[in-house]
């Protein structure tokens, strides 16, 4: 009985499976991501907040770099996980050109989170460029240290 029930719905099972991994691992790290975040604001503003009582000006954070690193992270993350779920639902369908198709939708997936890398990091390397032609230089110090004065 339950060997029949497996052979003729073992797809289903496994996307059935997959479906309740995902969905408890969103309930479980999505709450504690939050809070990790809500920690972190609440520190940042409680900084800056005694930072305005003793008279200090305030530091502004560029959070530019950092989304650019995010992006480059999740986008691969994404794509591959929507990837192997269509994988799973080729191999459920018992499809004649499943070689064909996963073949193809990994190559896509391939291709964009090659993409999503790159941008990201020339991004990244874009922002560290711009934030140093802001810095202003110290007087005295030339550009290069073996040109005389």
């Amino acid at each position: 009985m339950l060997e029949t029930l497996l052979n003729q719905h073992h797809g289903e099972l496994l996307i059935l499976v997959l479906t309740v991994l995902v969905l408890v691992e969103l309930l479980v790290l999505v709450p504690q991501l939050l809070r990790a975040n809500l920690r972190k604001a609440d520190m940042i503003h409680a900084e800056q907040m005694k930072a305005l009582e003793n008279g200090q000006p305030l530091t502004r954070e560029d959070d530019r770099a950092r989304v650019a690193g995010r992006t480059a992270m999740l986008v691969p993350m994404v794509v591959l996980i929507c990837a192997g779920t269509v994988t799973c639902f080729l191999a459920a369908s018992h499809s004649e050109n499943l070689t064909t198709v996963a073949l193809t939708v990994w190559v896509v997936s391939g291709v964009v989170s090659l993409a999503a890398i790159t941008g990201g990091v020339a991004l990244i390397g874009r922002l560290a460029q711009l934030q140093a032609e802001e810095e202003p230089e110290e007087e005295g110090v030339p550009d290069n240290p073996l040109e005389p004065r």
